[in-house]
């Protein structure tokens, strides 16, 4: 069985993956050019799509001769607390029967499925709306949604953060005219809102809604966690 980890990289240190040797590596760089890399199997991309557009170049371009088990993975995933395994082993220790493996599960209700998934008011994207540097669209989150699936429901499983792994018959139960559409609708704009659609997307893509329940006990999950983080901080502040 082969395992691959497809890296979609900006201008991240990726020394890291050095520790890594056992995976069929493929680094997607869409920065600077990387020089005198350890690192044969590189890749270089114009900046466009975020990390789906990297996700779709791989499959569409690998289609047939893709491995076992293929991990998508940010180029740095330390920052990604909860939402990345920070050892790439664990998609292949929690990968299950259906063919999917991410490190956390998140719900869409009713109330995410906003025109423009609330970018527009997240501090993170907030100047980059406000001066354009994000695309925008013409129907919306749950239009884009129903057009690649048109029963979707209102309350579906999801992951955050762009990394999951996924076995090569689950992408392969979608023809790759399915994955070649979908890539040329993030090849239109560095930072596309259909990226961001696409993040919140790829869970049901590849699982339809088999995680749900898991995906509402990995919520309360971290809903419980955050409370005990911002308890221990208030703490931590009033004894300072």
């Amino acid at each position: 069985m082969s395992n691959c980890l497809i890296i979609s990289r900006y201008d991240e240190d990726i020394s890291w993956l050095s520790s890594y040797e056992t995976f069929n590596l493929y680094i997607y760089n869409k920065g600077s050019r990387i020089k005198n890399s350890e690192f044969k199997n590189i890749i270089n991309l114009k900046n466009v799509g975020r990390e789906s557009h990297t996700w779709l170049y791989h499959i569409v371009n690998n289609y047939n001769k893709l491995d076992d088990i293929n991990i998508f993975l940010q180029g740095r995933i330390d920052d990604l607390g909860c939402m990345a395994f920070q050892n790439p082993n664990y998609y292949l220790r929690e990968i299950n029967q259906i063919g999917f493996a991410a490190s956390r599960y998140g719900v869409l209700s009713p109330f995410h499925w906003k025109y423009n998934v609330g970018i527009e008011k997240n501090k993170k994207y907030k100047d980059k709306w406000d001066n354009g540097e994000i695309s925008r669209s013409q129907i919306g989150f749950r239009n884009f949604a129903k057009k690649l699936f048109p029963d979707i429901p209102l309350f579906i499983a999801t992951n955050y953060g762009g990394c999951f792994a996924v076995k090569k018959e689950v992408i392969k139960q979608y023809s790759l005219d399915f994955y070649s559409e979908l890539l040329d609708i993030l090849s239109m704009h560095k930072n596309p809102i259909e990226g961001h659609y696409m993040e919140r997307l790829w869970c049901y893509i590849f699982t339809k809604n088999i995680l749900l329940n898991s995906a509402i006990k990995d919520v309360v999950k971290t809903k419980i966690e955050r409370t005990i983080f911002r308890f221990s901080a208030f703490n931590e502040n009033k004894l300072n």
